[in-house]
């Protein structure tokens, strides 16, 4: 029986796993360019390589959704307590990335109104769980595997279609913080979402959409038979990731641009298919509009069916397969590697005497330490695939994790209280203790108790021997003289 002719009914789709854990590498690679690479040598085309991996993430999730949630018979699964408590525990990671931070120093003396505002930013995984929620939601109203996958399409194309109209200046200004972020991305207070619902509810909308399609074409069996072959499957999806590539790409620029200057009440508006909008509205909005979703989605779904292609293809070796355990445990390598990076690799005392601070490497050393990062998260999901074979090991390791987390609560943040109370010229954050040392020390008094002279910031990083090259002095100069105007 060739591949094309095979109508054994799938019980696990491979591509969107490898899609997953391949996001899940790119991902890394993508924090570890943003934070070290030097300012001015990424080239446009990786920028747009990595803006691919949130929609490729949250679309995946929404695929998984589609065919975890209906059994093969059309019935619900139930929602409490299995996924209630997944969405529930990944939301509290969401949410412990964007705390003050996970010490009582943290919490306490490093504190300010602004880290405790920024709990509050809606980032990828507050995005991914509020759009599973809404299509849950939507699933257990309609209780229809067809009726929920066609409605799921239309959230899709709906949610891009208003979306521009929720990035107008001042919408949702002003709405109960921890709100706010699920309707754009425009700073309200200090908070900018990263991830809105609008336009990212349409990557997962549109994930349940093709994993419905998936469960009713490969899934669910007809006579013991699954309605089409995986190939077949893979090549209906590259047409469609053709199709929305071509008209996303040639529709998007007059989608937004295209259209008329109308002056009202004094004020230009250029009137497009997606609204009318000011020209320093148009900035934001690019990414927002029907077709440029739809030309990301198109990328990923082409790249989606090489994956598979090639999984379908390939020979099936023994051992541990990593691109599989990235997708697998994705949660606890995204949870890893940005408190690697965040709060390990940048701590002051690292970069003191390590000298890699932001944006201090170039394309050598940027390469060397994403495939570092890289290689040690994949060794990490590995480890723990084997280690969830043994429940009983996983528990203890678990709940040695919790007890060691409790004690880094309590003894964990002081050094670097210490640090700042020692040396408050070097502090980016306006802590309330920084003008009480700055006395200690003989300076003067600012607003905010961070230091207005460069000069000053330098004198005690040199004493204390910190490495900072001409790149990094001139961008802390520009830093800290940015802050005479606030």
């Amino acid at each position: 029986m060739s591949i094309w002719t095979d109508l054994t009914p799938s019980k696990r789709c491979d591509w969107i796993d490898q899609l997953r854990g391949w996001a899940v590498i790119v991902m890394i690679e993508v924090h570890v360019v943003n934070v070290w690479l030097q300012s001015g040598l990424r080239p446009d085309w990786l920028n747009y390589l990595n803006g691919l991996v949130a929609p490729s993430f949250t679309m995946a999730a929404g695929y998984s959704l589609a065919i975890s949630t209906f059994r093969t018979d059309g019935t619900l699964r139930p929602f409490w307590p299995d996924t209630a408590r997944r969405l529930g525990f990944i939301l509290l990671c969401a949410y412990a990335l964007h705390a003050p931070g996970i010490t009582a120093a943290d919490w306490t003396v490093l504190n300010t109104a602004q880290k405790a505002r920024e709990l509050f930013k809606i980032d990828v995984l507050q995005c991914i769980v509020y759009s599973l929620l809404i299509l849950q939601g939507l699933a257990r109203l309609v209780r229809n595997p067809r009726l929920f996958t066609g409605l799921a399409l239309a959230i899709a194309v709906f949610v891009p279609v208003i979306s521009p109209h929720l990035w107008a200046t001042g919408v949702a200004d002003g709405l109960w913080l921890p709100i706010r972020g699920l309707f754009n991305g425009n700073p309200d207070r200090g908070v900018q979402a990263l991830f809105p619902l609008f336009p990212w509810l349409a990557f997962p909308a549109f994930g349940a959409f093709l994993g419905g399609l998936y469960r009713h074409l490969r899934v669910e069996p007809v006579e013991g038979k699954a309605r089409w072959s995986e190939a077949r499957y893979l090549v209906g999806l590259g047409i469609l990731g053709a199709l929305l590539l071509a008209w996303g790409a040639s529709a998007q620029h007059a989608w937004l641009w295209g259209g008329r200057w109308l002056q009202q009440n004094g004020v230009w508006l250029l009137h497009s298919p997606s609204g009318a909008f000011t020209y320093s509205e148009l900035g934001a909005l690019s990414n927002t509009t029907l077709p440029s979703v739809a030309a990301r989605l198109g990328w990923i779904l082409l790249g989606g069916t090489l994956m598979g292609a090639v999984d379908l293809l390939r020979p099936r070796w023994k051992g541990s397969n990593p691109i599989d355990a990235a997708s697998r445990e994705s949660l606890l390598l995204y949870m890893l590697h940005l408190n690697l990076i965040f709060s390990v690799l940048l701590a002051p005392a690292v970069i003191a005497l390590t000298g890699w601070g932001w944006g201090s490497l170039g394309w050598t050393g940027t390469l060397l330490m994403t495939a570092a990062i890289i290689g040690l998260n994949l060794w990490a999901g590995v480890a723990w695939q084997k280690v969830r074979r043994t429940p009983d090991r996983m528990r203890l390791l678990q709940h040695r994790a919790v007890a060691a987390l409790g004690l880094w609560f309590v003894l964990g943040g002081w050094w670097t209280f210490r640090h700042f109370l020692q040396s408050p010229e070097l502090a980016k954050e306006p802590y309330a203790f920084l003008n009480a040392a700055r006395a200690r020390k003989g300076l003067p008094p600012t607003p905010d108790g961070l230091c207005r002279d460069p000069e000053e910031y330098f004198r005690e990083a040199d004493r204390l021997r910190l490495k900072l090259g001409p790149e990094a002095r001139a961008d802390l100069a520009r830093q800290i003289r940015a802050r005479e105007s606030r």
